[in-house]
């Protein structure tokens, strides 16, 4: 290369360098500036965790990169010299025309490369010596649970790093070899120079070692389940083949050590061989998977090994408690597809869950969404769960109401710049909880790392903010847990968003492994509970059990960060939803084969949720059906009280009184009014939806019921109709107690403000209500009065 191409490269690859080490620090202050803005204690436990990780990627890449360069530069010192020795006057000499210093390019890129990604062992470096104990002991192995989460990970992680840099030093050494003639072939035999024989035996017993350790490692991966369920007498023979085969690797180590000794290569290649065998002989040794999950003493042992996993404690045997009789159920009437549909073209409406409103004097069970418009700014709406307007449509409840009304009122405005789902990533604004612009080197930092001009171009005094999702705020300020969809929780004056902080793990020993966001874990334990403030971004989290050694050895890594349960304000607890991410993860748990309880429904829409069984979020019920005769053979019910989660697995014995989804619904196809209000949606040019079945348990019997909805083109929905079920008998109407009259054979259902005769019913019933809200001078209810009589006598056209 011309010394202008090397002046070339040497520029290109200073501005690539500067560039990539310019934005890295850039978002590393970036970060920190972020945490400052949040509070002290996030500060604390970001900075200390950021550079512990910059500390770890650090030293995994100088190590690889002194492994690499080492080994290449002694490769091509011994086989390509720069010139030939006097007794070798034909031997392979480095290219003249290719700098020597390529060749240390080469080993940094390789050093990078193998070497990057150290970092992301934080979490697992982090929990090392922690000592995490469960009290409880894995079956195989008799160590405690905790060994798996704390000490195991690292060392997975360190055998599989040394694994990779040996092969990518050995392979690269064998090319410098092979290119200066000191490994070739003569006569199909391999010849050896002998001044490269001490190089190639270090890293061949180096590889030998390496594999060794992983072979000794093998019973904790079993014990882990990393290979599936095993018996113990599969496990003793496995043991042993993995001890043989360790065994077999260290003698392959020593063996080419002695090689390099001028011990005959034979007995090397004999060790080899006899390691490679035992190593294949593991990989192919057949599982008996069936076995292990048909034997009862397995099916205990992964039972309770999945109770702590998922926190299943005391899921069977149980109380059920006090059921209400099933007339006096509370129905849930909104999806959240059709929730978000139902405003039609005019608002946009993100549906963020279940809760309760307190009004009149009671708590009213709602659905919390977010209302999104440009003329009149974000809202937080609270659209009634229980029941629907005249025609048919939601109603929403504002704040002081004692009726909910027809239409899309908030029930509380939010300023633009408010932490709430779906804000936008970046925004200036004057606000507190923001980073201050208010010097140009913060400014320049900012820009670089966020990629935004405006924190270049606005006005001094001006804060720019991002993480404005209160997701994404907690997963910024504690990314060692999995954060799951935030949840208003109203109080007086101001609005904050709860959140569950799940931790998860792939090595948790012999526990049912799931598929959870598109990765297969076999623990997901509630651990903490996460809260932003809307108004100023503050992130606070606390623990959800004290007694938990997992989420204590968090708190103290964290430290200041994480609070002790007990900080826990009294009105966070009550009224607190069940997080949905959390009961799916609990109910793919004990879908697996070690509790029998059959297979969860397939027809749950995409976003894999359940269908609500009671309102306000508390409380959940998910069927299990025997995929064979379709019929429901147990229930998962969990609830939520401000004393902590219960869970109850109830296994039917005749599971022949309740239908599985599907079934139901080809049963209520075959009713007359079902079909004729969909006919009649249809015909209107509108489509007729469906929703989703829920169960609920009474004091009377198990009742099934379904919500259906007609959907114009313009997207708004209306409810049509509520099909019901109970011990074999059915019943259909326009509203849930049209269903339930309809079920004891008290009326023949009709459509929602069908015939005249309806409309004028219930006009007559609201201008009752008008007359005595005037005689008393309640002028509000007077106005709720007349927007339902308008709503009932002046509505759009139905779809």
């Amino acid at each position: 290369m011309s010394g202008r191409g090397r002046r070339l490269t040497i520029v290109f690859a200073t501005v690539a360098l500067v560039l990539t080490v310019g934005r890295w620090g850039s978002e590393f202050l970036a970060e920190r500036l972020w945490e400052a803005s949040v509070s002290e204690a996030v500060a604390k436990a970001g900075a200390s965790r950021a550079v512990l990780t910059l500390l770890l990627e650090c030293l995994g890449v100088a190590f690889a990169i002194v492994w690499c360069v080492l080994h290449l530069t002694i490769a091509a010192r011994s086989s390509l010299p720069d010139r030939a020795p006097p007794e070798l006057e034909r031997a392979r000499v480095w290219p003249a025309r290719y700098p020597r210093w390529w060749l240390t390019v080469a080993g940094v890129v390789l050093g990078v490369v193998a070497g990057s990604g150290t970092g992301k062992w934080i979490d697992e470096v982090l929990l090392f010596g922690q000592r995490v104990r469960f009290g409880v002991t894995e079956p195989l192995l008799g160590v405690d649970l905790g060994y798996f989460l704390s000490d195991f990970p690292v060392w997975i992680d360190l055998q599989r790093r040394m694994m990779v840099l040996t092969t990518v030093a050995l392979l690269g050494v064998l090319v410098l070899h092979v290119a200066g003639g000191a490994l070739r072939v003569v006569e199909r035999k391999p010849r050896v120079s002998p001044k490269v024989r001490g190089h190639l035996a270090l890293l061949l017993a180096t590889l030998a070692a390496t594999l060794a350790w992983g072979a000794v490692l093998e019973p904790l991966r079993l014990a882990a389940g990393l290979r599936g369920p095993v018996l113990p007498s599969e496990f003793l023979l496995r043991t042993l083949v993995a001890e043989i085969a360790a065994g077999l690797g260290a003698a392959a180590a020593v063996t080419s050590l002695l090689w390099w000794l001028r011990v005959r290569g034979v007995a090397a290649v004999i060790a080899w061989i006899l390691f490679g065998s035992s190593l294949v002989a593991g990989k192919v040794l057949p599982l008996r998977t069936e076995a292990a999950t048909a034997d009862e003493g397995w099916q205990r042992a992964a039972r309770g090994l999945d109770s702590i996993a998922y926190g299943l404690a005391q899921v069977e045997g149980t109380a059920l408690g006090v059921r209400a009789p099933a007339a006096a159920i509370l129905p849930t009437l909104w999806d959240e597809h059709l929730l978000s549909a139902a405003a039609g073209d005019s608002t946009v409406v993100t549906p963020l869950g279940r809760g309760w409103v307190a009004a009149a004097g009671r708590a009213r069970p709602v659905w919390f969404a977010l209302r999104e418009s440009l003329d009149r700014g974000p809202g937080l709406l609270a659209v009634s769960d229980d029941e629907v307007s005249p025609a048919g449509g939601p109603l929403t409840w504002a704040e002081g109401d004692s009726t909910p009304l027809p239409g899309w009122r908030a029930f509380r405005e939010l300023s633009p710049h408010s932490i709430r789902p779906g804000a936008l990533m970046v925004a200036p604004d004057s606000a507190s909880r923001g980073v201050s612009l208010d010097s140009w080197p913060r400014r320049l930092v900012l820009a670089w790392a966020l990629q935004r001009r405006a924190a270049l171009t606005a006005a001094s005094g001006t804060r720019l903010g991002w993480r404005l999702d209160p997701a994404s705020r907690l997963r910024g300020a504690a990314p060692f847990a999995e954060w799951t969809s935030p949840r208003p929780h109203l109080a007086a004056g101001g609005l904050a968003w709860t959140s569950d902080g799940l931790l998860t793990s792939a090595q948790f020993p012999s526990s049912s492994r799931i598929i959870w966001n598109a990765t297969t874990l076999s623990m997901v334990r509630p651990a903490f509970l996460g809260v932003v403030d809307a108004a100023s971004g503050a992130v606070r989290i606390f623990r959800r059990d004290a007694h938990d050694s997992l989420s204590a050895s968090w708190a103290r890594i964290a430290t200041p960060l994480i609070e002790p349960a007990e900080n826990i304000p009294p009105e966070l607890r009550a009224g607190d939803g069940y997080p949905e991410e959390l009961l799916l993860a609990q109910a793919r748990a004990i879908e697996g084969a070690a509790w029998h309880v059959g297979r969860l429904e397939r027809s749950q829409p995409a976003d894999g949720g359940f269908a609500p069984s009671a309102p306000g979020g508390s409380e959940a019920l998910v069927p299990f059906i025997n995929p064979t005769t379709r019929e429901v053979t147990a229930f998962l019910l969990v609830r939520r009280t401000p004393t902590g989660d219960s869970l109850r697995l109830m296994r039917l014995n005749n599971p022949n009184t309740v239908p599985s989804e599907s079934a139901l619904l080809e049963r209520w196809k075959r009713l007359p009014f079902p079909a004729a209000i969909g006919d009649s949606v249809k015909a209107s040019g509108s489509d007729f939806v469906t929703g989703r079945v829920r169960y609920v348990i009474a004091e009377d019997g198990i009742v099934a019921y379904q919500p259906a909805w007609g959907v114009a083109a313009s997207g708004r929905a209306q409810l049509a109709a509520v099909n019901l079920a109970m011990g074999g008998r059915l019943g259909t109407g326009r509203s849930f107690e049209m269903a339930w009259k309809n079920f004891r054979a008290e009326t023949s259902p009709s459509a929602v403000g069908s015939g005249s005769d309806a409309i004028l019913d219930a006009a007559r019933r609201w201008m009752g209500h008008a007359d005595s809200a005037l005689k008393r001078g309640d002028l509000p209810e007077l106005g709720r009065a007349l927007e339902f009589l308008r709503e009932l006598l002046d509505r759009p056209k139905r779809p």
